[in-house]
């Protein structure tokens, strides 16, 4: 019931015991042929009733969804995988719950080597402050979303040699102003847009939008990228690949092999 859980289960080696996943399951590509159950917000239980699982893994609490498990008999593990730690508690978990426990080990051996050899090759450069846009008003700098110190992309943007100018927040997924920004003065913005097909006409279109900031650093010295990856927001297996990507635009020296 959530794409970070279908990745989890299919890089365990179980993806052939999903019978179903959410609207928003894309990756691994297999997993975008499964019966669709719509989403957190649009829990299709008729479809559940028809497939009848063995199981069924929610990320985090879901009061409709547990009482329709409770009211049909059918179990219910829940993960909480929003922080690396998490991402790692979870994924042993779903590798004791499918009976794949050397494996779950072994994938978050896997992470760690990723998210290691990432902190390695960013140390030693200067670290960058930054602001990362998470959503905001069509064509506008209002309804501006950002991610807070306890949330698992301020953690990745850590390890990627970038320091978040709202790590002091207390809430994951906070609103910021544009006076906010003005006062923390970020170096470098990241606006994610994951799945998104983005054409370079609009991209350079999205950035310039930035432009009524030109009294933040990141505007004013065109430190503005637009990131379309979808794994950039999925808090499951892919998180070593997701801070190497966010890695780039912060060293592009790296990048460039230098």
């Amino acid at each position: 019931m959530a794409p970070n859980i279908t990745e989890t289960i299919f890089a365990l080696g179980c993806g052939d015991c999903v019978v179903a996943a959410t609207d928003f399951c894309t990756y691994p590509a297999e997993a975008r042929a499964l019966p669709k159950v719509g989403g957190y917000f649009n829990p299709n239980l008729e479809r559940l009733t028809a497939l009848c699982p063995d199981l069924l893994i929610l990320q985090g609490k879901h009061e409709k969804v547990d009482a329709f498990c409770r009211a049909k008999g059918i179990p219910v593990l829940h993960v909480a995988m929003d922080s690396i730690s998490s991402i790692y508690r979870g994924i042993v978990d779903l590798g004791s719950a499918l009976h794949r426990p050397e494996r779950a080990e072994h994938l978050c051996t896997t992470i760690r080597h990723q998210l290691e050899a990432v902190q390695k090759e960013v140390a030693g450069y200067p670290r960058q402050k930054v602001f990362i846009c998470l959503g905001r008003a069509p064509s506008g700098m209002t309804n501006l979303y950002t991610a807070g110190g306890p949330s698992f992309i301020s953690e990745i943007l850590q390890i990627a040699g970038g320091d978040n100018i709202f790590a002091d927040v207390t809430q994951p997924y906070p609103e910021a102003s544009k006076e906010s920004l003005l006062k923390r003065a970020p170096e470098i913005i990241i606006e994610m847009r994951p799945g998104e097909d983005i054409s370079d006409l609009r991209r350079r279109q999205i950035i310039a939008e930035w432009d009524i900031l030109r009294g933040v650093p990141a505007v004013s010295n065109r430190r503005v990228y637009v990131l379309t990856e979808d794994l950039l927001l999925v808090p499951g297996p892919r998180v070593g690949v997701a801070a190497r990507f966010l890695a780039k635009p912060l060293h592009p020296e790296i990048q460039d092999g230098s």
